[in-house]
């Protein structure tokens, strides 16, 4: 699935904010996960993100910065947890959203 559409003009647009493309993303970030570690931990891993999508709590900005990255980057992000807070906060800084 490509992940970005070009324009006409050659530059790379948003992904807009769908439930659709928010599964989507997580999907690709657990399967980054899985691939390394195994379900298990995949799962752990993945759940304070998930908490925190699901709940209502990430803001609009959070959600689009978030499905406009890599995931294997917030992946990353997510193999260092130490907490949820912990983790949510390193993502929010690496997006800039804090």
């Amino acid at each position: 699935m490509k992940r970005y559409i070009r324009s006409i003009f050659g530059a790379v647009s948003d992904i807009a904010v769908s439930q659709t493309n928010i599964d989507n993303f997580l999907w690709d970030v657990k399967s980054s996960l899985m691939k390394k570690y195994g379900v298990d931990a995949a799962e752990r891993m993945i759940d304070p993100l998930v908490w925190y999508v699901s709940t209502g709590r990430a803001s609009g900005e959070f959600l689009r910065k978030l499905i406009n990255t890599k995931p294997y980057i917030i992946a990353r992000k997510l193999v260092e947890n130490s907490s949820v807070d912990g983790t949510l906060q390193r993502i929010k800084t690496y997006l800039g959203t804090e």
